[in-house]
């Protein structure tokens, strides 16, 4: 760990210093544990063999990439800069791997779109009809997640789009938003509920009762959380749950209450298999929208995948 500043490096330095790919794992995994022998467990090998490894990138770069703390192994800022785009060309390469493996779809573009299941549930499958009349030659695959578990690979291209609820994701720079629509949210239950069929509810009906609520830290759950804290009435009892099938099942079988998308109650009211109270929510729940990362190109299929979703919002209009 020489502690230099880093020269400024020669075209194709990564070659004539014989950069190698483990190279690239090593530190991201050094981030990941911040241990070095959590690491070498991870690449099958010894401590002193990352130490080696460690000390061969640092002398390539020149510059000190990590520095050891009673804490742990922390990257210094050049050692960030070098881990974002190891993440980068790793998750690339994943990408390469699986597109060369999809015989299936030889000819036709893989597409990896993320959506969180309550979010999305209704524009990625109506998307989906979408591009079959298109006959678009996109091969889609949907990876299905709460935020938390999306955005990073989305950061290291491992998706290519992401559709969730459109945060403040001014930060990220690397990010580019497209709004979709602006869709309220509204409070279900069980058709068999004592409080469905009522022509009036308050929130002092609400919380005689359990919910199910979104996953802690998500948008709709920050918005929710927003609210009952204005109306000064705690939610005591809930579970916590991001999977549209679990919740249904819940509140078929309790008297759970539960925050869906308009479109998508709507949609399961209609079969009878849940009942929308009459509660309005305030509109503070921000839009729906596609997220894909700047430095990724955007492709023939991602644009026709971007299009189909935008298709739907707009044909479908407010909820």
């Amino acid at each position: 760990m020489t502690g230099k500043s880093p020269p400024g490096l020669r075209e194709n330095w990564y070659l004539r210093g014989r950069l190698r790919l483990r190279h690239l794992k090593l530190v991201v995994d050094l981030e990941e544990t911040h241990h070095v022998g959590e690491t070498a467990r991870r690449l099958a090998t010894t401590q002193p063999a990352v130490s080696k490894m460690l000390a061969e990138l640092e002398a390539l770069m020149g510059a000190a990439l990590f520095t050891r703390t009673p804490k742990g192994t922390f990257a210094t800022p050049y050692g960030q800069t070098l881990i974002r785009h190891a993440r980068w060309i790793l998750g690339d390469l994943d990408r390469l791997g699986a597109d060369c493996m999809a015989e299936a779809d030889a000819g036709r573009e893989r597409v990896v779109l993320g959506t969180n299941s309550s979010s999305a549930a209704f524009l990625v499958p109506q998307a989906l009809l979408a591009l079959r009349k298109r006959a678009a030659e996109v091969s889609l695959v949907v990876r299905e997640g709460s935020l938390e578990t999306l955005m990073p690979q989305l950061q290291t291209r491992q998706i290519d789009l992401v559709v969730a609820r459109l945060e403040d994701f001014s930060a990220h720079s690397e990010l580019i938003c497209i709004p979709l629509r602006q869709e309220p949210m509204c409070v279900v239950t069980s058709c068999s509920h004592p409080l469905a069929g009522r022509k009036k509810c308050t929130w002092a009906h609400l919380t005689q009762y359990p919910w199910i609520l979104p996953p802690s830290g998500s948008p709709v759950r920050k918005a929710l959380d927003l609210l009952i804290l204005r109306e000064g009435i705690p939610v005591d009892s809930y579970i916590e749950s991001a999977s549209a099938m679990t919740n249904l099942m819940l509140m078929d079988h309790s008297d759970h209450l539960s925050i869906l998308p308009m479109g998508i109650a709507r949609y399961h009211e209609a079969r009878g298999a849940l009942a929308i109270l009459p509660v309005r929510l305030a509109d503070i729940f921000a839009p729906l929208g596609v997220l894909r990362h700047s430095r990724l190109e955007l492709s023939v299929g991602m644009q026709q995948v971007i299009d189909a979703l935008m298709e739907v919002a707009q044909s479908s209009g407010p909820s």
